[in-house]
């Protein structure tokens, strides 16, 4: 037998969502696979060769296949901007989701009522763009490509971080590149408890210019053990963590690697599902207010135009918007 045949690999990716934002939660996701006979765990594999059964990277695809993708290429103008975002989250997710809350317990998203954030007192019904037999279709395709690569998923999950903490978190580590850099290397983190003794080749987008994380990795995930540089470059920065866990920074991550892309999809829908809370509670309370995407600027205008809703609701101002 080749001596470096391994069994069973974990292949990850981690991506961010709304870092730039005003309004709305900063959102990681993660997703990870478990593969069978993939012989070198330190190169990624071609999971959307893999899983071309069902999965492939553009929304319009004459087999219905399910477009999995960097979320800024699949959300779509007109009146269903989430169409594919939704499909291929949902597919993922595994199970019927009718509501909201119901995804953001199977993706780990914690949502809390508080007086800085009321809008997380009612669920949402879901589908937003599709219908839910539709959805047990993708599914079905989805179980298909995974079942016929010898693999399944090990992970799916978002870490979705509201104003207050975000604001919180923002106080203790002093800049916003720092907030959204430890929740990237926590979900690294649980990625490397997650893969137990199992080799894993973890892929996550590069952050910002930084192209050395060799502090990093040995204070977030190592937990002592020795962190090794295989490369450090423009493009991509490798590293060997411990026994068996190989972490990949790279430019672009969500267009060379699949579980990248479909952890950037998870995180854009979850915000995107969250900003549906926050502007419709607004709208209930002032018809005729126009949504807002939390963008900088046209958050500083809706910002303007809710003001007399926080003030009459006491919703804290400095808990409402992001320190940006």
């Amino acid at each position: 037998m080749d001596p470096r045949y391994i069994p069973r690999v974990i292949y990850a990716g981690i991506d961010e969502a709304g870092y730039g934002p005003l309004l709305g939660p900063l959102c990681v996701g993660a997703s990870a696979f478990r593969l069978a006979d993939v012989r070198d765990a330190s190169t990624a594999p071609d999971l959307w060769s893999l899983l071309s059964l069902g999965v492939c990277r553009k929304p319009k695809d004459a087999r219905r296949r399910i477009a999995v993708a960097d979320s800024k290429k699949l959300k779509s103008a007109g009146d269903q901007p989430l169409i594919h975002l939704e499909r291929g989250v949902m597919a993922f997710a595994g199970i019927d989701i009718a509501c909201d809350a119901q995804l953001f317990a199977r993706l780990g998203v914690h949502t809390r009522e508080t007086k800085a954030t009321p809008w997380h007192a009612r669920e949402m019904t879901l589908p937003t763009s599709h219908t839910r037999d539709s959805l047990g279709i993708a599914r079905n395709v989805v179980a298909r490509a995974l079942a016929r690569a010898n693999a399944e998923v090990a992970h799916f999950g978002v870490c979705a971080l509201d104003a207050p903490s975000f604001n919180a978190l923002y106080r203790s580590l002093a800049n916003k590149a720092h907030v959204n850099m430890s929740l990237v290397f926590e979900a690294a983190r649980n990625i490397d408890l997650l893969r137990g003794d199992e080799p894993a080749f973890l892929a996550i987008d590069r952050l910002g210019g930084r192209s050395t994380y060799t502090r990093e990795l040995e204070e977030h995930v190592a937990r002592g053990a020795r962190v090794r540089t295989i490369i450090e470059s423009d493009e991509r920065s490798a590293y060997e963590v411990g026994d068996g866990l190989f972490v990949s920074f790279e430019v672009q991550a969500e267009d060379r690697h699949l579980p990248v892309a479909l952890a950037s999809m998870a995180a854009k829908y979850v915000r995107e599902l969250v900003m549906r809370r926050l502007n419709a509670y607004f709208a209930e309370r002032m018809p005729g207010l126009e949504p807002t995407a939390g963008y900088v600027e046209d958050g500083r205008r809706f910002l303007a135009e809710v003001k007399p809703i926080l003030l009459r609701e006491a919703i804290p101002e400095g808990e409402f918007a992001r320190m940006v």
